[in-house]
């Protein structure tokens, strides 16, 4: 198998620089955007350890719906064309996200407070799951969407920045809360944002929500932090 595509895009390259768009994956450009990558699939490992430990899951329950979809669609119906490490990065995040969705579907009621919610708790996350792969199967389909998904990707990544960011400012201590998960989720992200600046300057719309996103996850991060102070004050 051929490690480094540079004449054409070979869907069969580990990495390919040439897009099928005709545009170029630069080594920097694909480094930046590997390591995102790998840095979400440990945040993966460890949501799911903190959901185990203490039964409970650090991931809002419409974000979970719209995440699961997204790594489907381009997963298993649509194929990155960066090259068979990416492919199977994305797959590696389904593959855990899969997990982490089972511990939404037996945790996350408690997310809701209004009874009818609650009541048909499994049928809306079901039904949120069937929207998103919708909603981002069809961009591809109509021709809006990038080869790698940036633009869906970005709609999905920032549901899960302003949800998750609600979620914690909901919550009265860090119990199920961890550091390492806030910090690696940040990074991953902040690293993959800087590939889309550098691979799609004029792209507003992802450069847009890639901000928002960015800057929504720092918050969590600063405000996960003042949780944690507070918390052990009032332990002391």
């Amino acid at each position: 198998m051929i490690l480094l595509s540079t004449g054409s895009n070979n869907p069969e390259a580990w990495f390919n620089t040439i897009s099928i768009d005709g545009s170029v994956y630069t080594p920097l450009q694909l480094a930046f955007f590997a390591i995102g990558c790998l840095l979400w699939v440990v945040a993966y490992v460890l949501i799911l350890l903190q959901a185990k430990r203490h039964q409970c899951v650090e991931m809002a329950v419409i974000a979970a719906a719209s995440n699961l979809a997204w790594e489907f669609v381009w997963g298993v119906l649509l194929r990155t064309d960066m090259g068979v490490f990416l492919v199977w990065t994305y797959r590696a995040w389904l593959f855990f996200d899969l997990f982490i969705f089972w511990q939404v579907l037996k945790l996350g009621t408690g997310q809701f407070t209004t009874p009818l919610f609650k009541r048909y708790y499994q049928p809306i996350v079901w039904s949120g799951v069937i929207f998103f792969v919708l909603l981002y199967w069809t961009m591809a389909l109509s021709g809006i969407e990038t080869p790698i998904g940036a633009r869906s990707a970005y709609i999905c990544q920032f549901i899960i920045s302003l949800l998750c960011f609600i979620l914690l400012v909901q919550q009265p201590s860090t119990i199920g809360y961890a550091w390492a998960i806030a910090w690696t989720r940040t990074l991953g992200t902040g690293l993959v944002s800087i590939f889309m600046y550098l691979h799609y300057p004029h792209d507003y719309f992802i450069l847009t929500l890639a901000v928002a996103s960015t800057l929504l996850d720092l918050g969590y991060c600063g405000y996960l932090l003042g949780l944690r102070r507070n918390f052990k004050c009032e332990v002391i």
